[in-house]
Order: structure tokens, then C-alpha cells, then sequence
């Protein structure tokens, strides 16, 4: 049977950890790990008085390394101790999380294996303070528009999974506030069933206890969701200066050609020659230049932390191939309808119609050309 590890990352703690912790195992059998993150000697009664409570550990980090490598922390010694044979509750210190719900997680974590489960919280009440509203409607429409998927608690610290996902937690990326973040973003791309527990919300003295910066924090967060789109925008960049160099090459390339087979007289003059060595040099320049875009974005934008290997490129590239092919006739019917209806030129039209075209390649790429979806991602209402 799966031993279960609630995991506590905590600096600075409010009065009443003690007693929530003994609260959390009277409901869930348990063992408690503490991970105290530099909170400094002015706490370290609190945490002494954890760490000798039945059922607990803590661990401590002697400087602030911040939520990611708390919960790190509390992972690697979960793996040292039961590898694979444990279920794993994450939840803050502040008294948000009640025990009742965490073990409704921990039994949807045990019907869906494999699963990361979210305890998602309802911020539309008016007692929810500005600083969680904020920063997780933020957060939310970002990860929903860059990260494919929409949550409407991107930002919960109440989360529950088995050890199979355990060697993935600790390899993604993140040390503060934005590892939660990036744990959703390499799980949508990695296929990992993202589940949806809906929780009470419970905010006590209007969230003091949180260590949560509205503005440093939530740049955190969206700089996380912007690394993916910001490295579309690269290869994206270097792709069509390479088309266009390609482009070049390759039409010289077939104007010589004509030259010496006009000299040798094995070929005529004519009008259609023009265009097609333009078309010949750009279906040229396109097919290699899209076939180098297509290893990048595979490489660096979509497949950050898969581990090596070509599984599924046969697949991802008939998929990229027709997007392309759906891109070049979007873009040929926008430019055409709007220069038209506007009577404004093609090639202001191209700018304007590309621009949204571009934003709907990356979203497509990303939630169908290469996500490798294991299982549906849903919500359960327990």
C-alpha cells in the first residue's frame, strides 16, 4: 500500500501550524514533512516543536530559497524514503487548505494514477483578497492563452499526485512562486492528466500570512508563460530569414541555370520563365526552411524537458505540415478579403492578417501539432 507525505513549505509561519498539523493527521494518516525555508531563529521554536510531534519531520533550508526549492526538497526526501510506492499532498502553511478537502485530493489522486490533481479554489466571492484575485486572474488568462489550457487557480498550492511524477517534479524548472506555474506548463506538454478538484476557500486574517509579492511575483509567473512564446518568436525570426536567403540563392541558382541552358539551346525564351523560377525557388526555400522551423520549435519550444528520443515525430510532422499548408491558404484568403474590403494594399493586409495567424500557429502547435496527450485532462466534482 502507498504511504501518503503532506508536504509543508514554510517561512515565517503564522501561530497555529502546530495545531493545524495535528488537525491534518487526525484526518489523514500521514507522515508530515516540514520544509522550514530559511525563516531564521526567531521560528526555530515553532519548527522544534514540529519536528518532535508524532508523524513529523521538518527539513530546513539556513537562507530563503524560495517555494520551488521548498517543495523540491520535500520531494527529494519523499523519493529517498518510498520512491515510487507514495502518494504526495501539498499545502501551504497559512491555513487555507482544510483537511477534508486534501484527502478528497488524495483519493482523486489514488482513482486517477499518474494524475496531477489541483485544489481549485472559487475567487469570485468578496472576501477574497485583491492579492490572490489579482494574481490569479492574471496568471489564469496568460497560462490560458499561451499554455493552452484555462484554470481557473493556476497559482494553488493545494495539489496531490503519486510518486510516479515525482523524478518529473524535480526535474522542472523553478525556485519561487513561478514552479507552480511551470509544473502546469510541462505537464500540458509532456500529456500529464491535469484533474480538478473543486475546494472551500478559506482566507484567514485577509491572507496575511502569505508571502505571495502581487507585482514581483506575478512577473514571475508571466515570464514563465512568456518563455515559450518568446522562443517561437526566435526560431520564428531566424526560419524566415533563412526562407528568404534560401529564396535568394535558390532563384540565381535557377536564373544560371536557364542562362546556360539558353546558351546551349536547350531551352527558349518566354514569358512564363519569370514566375516559374519564382515559384520553384520559393517552394525551394519553404520546404527546407520549414523543415529546420519544425525541428527548432520541436526541440526548443514545445519539447523543453521531454526526455530524449523521436517517438511521435512521423506524427508531429504530418501535423505541422498540414498546419503549414492551412497557413498558407489562411493568410492567401485573409490578405485577398482585406486589402479588398479595406481597399488598402496586400502588403499592410499580409502584416495585419500574418500578426494574427502567428498567434494561432503557436496556440495550435502547441495544444495539437506537438502534445503528446496521455489521458483527458477534466474536472471532478468528487
Amino acid at each position: 500500500m502507498k504511504r501518503t507525505y503532506i508536504i509543508i513549505p514554510a517561512l515565517e509561519p503564522e501561530p497555529g501550524l502546530c495545531g493545524r498539523i495535528s488537525e491534518i493527521r487526525d484526518n489523514i494518516p500521514s507522515k508530515v514533512v516540514v520544509v522550514d525555508d530559511g525563516s531564521g531563529e526567531d521560528y526555530r521554536k515553532t519548527f522544534d516543536q514540529i519536528a518532535g510531534m508524532d508523524g513529523c519531520i521538518v527539513l530546513r533550508h539556513e537562507e530563503n530559497k524560495g517555494k520551488g526549492q521548498a517543495l523540491k526538497t520535500g520531494f527529494r526526501y519523499v523519493r529517498e524514503s518510498a520512491g515510487t510506492e507514495s502518494r504526495i499532498l501539498c499545502l501551504d502553511c497559512d491555513g487555507q487548505h482544510l483537511p477534508a478537502d486534501g484527502a478528497r485530493l488524495l483519493e482523486t489522486a489514488e482513482a486517477y494514477p499518474g494524475a496531477l490533481i489541483l485544489g481549485v479554489r472559487d475567487f469570485t466571492g468578496k472576501e477574497v483578497p485583491w492579492k490572490s484575485r489579482f494574481g490569479n486572474r492574471v496568471s489564469s488568462v496568460i497560462f490560458w492563452i499561451f499554455g493552452g489550457m484555462y484554470s481557473g487557480d493556476t497559482q494553488t498550492g493545494f495539489r496531490a499526485f503519486d510518486g510516479s511524477l515525482l523524478d518529473l517534479m524535480l526535474q522542472i524548472p523553478g525556485e519561487r512562486f513561478e514552479y507552480e506555474t511551470q509544473v502546469l506548463l510541462v505537464c500540458t506538454q509532456q500529456g500529464v492528466p491535469i484533474v480538478t478538484e473543486k475546494i472551500q476557500t478559506v482566507y484567514v486574517n485577509d491572507n496575511a500570512g502569505t508571502h505571495f509579492r502581487p507585482v514581483r511575483d506575478s512577473i514571475r509567473v508571466m515570464g514563465t508563460l512568456f518563455q515559450g512564446p518568446g522562443r517561437f518568436v526566435l526560431t520564428s525570426m531566424v526560419c524566415a530569414l533563412l526562407d528568404l536567403s534560401l529564396f535568394w540563392i535558390f532563384e540565381k541558382a535557377f536564373e544560371q541555370i536557364e542562362v546556360f541552358r539558353e546558351s546551349a539551346g536547350f531551352l527558349h525564351a518566354g514569358n512564363g520563365r519569370q514566375f516559374r523560377r519564382i515559384a520553384a525557388a520559393t517552394v525551394a526555400a519553404r520546404v527546407l526552411s520549414a523543415t529546420v522551423n519544425f525541428g527548432l520549435n520541436r526541440k526548443l519550444v514545445f519539447h523543453k524537458g521531454r526526455k530524449p528520443g523521436t517517438a511521435g515525430w512521423k506524427r508531429e510532422a504530418f501535423r505541422y505540415l498540414l498546419l503549414c499548408v492551412w497557413i498558407m491558404a489562411a493568410s492567401s484568403l485573409s490578405v485577398y478579403a482585406v486589402s479588398s474590403f479595406f481597399h488598402t494594399e496586400p502588403a499592410a493586409a499580409k502584416l495585419v492578417c500574418d500578426g494574427i495567424l502567428f498567434f494561432f500557429s503557436y496556440r495550435i502547435q502547441r495544444i495539437w501539432v506537438f502534445l503528446n496527450r496521455r489521458k483527458e485532462s477534466g474536472e471532478h466534482d468528487g
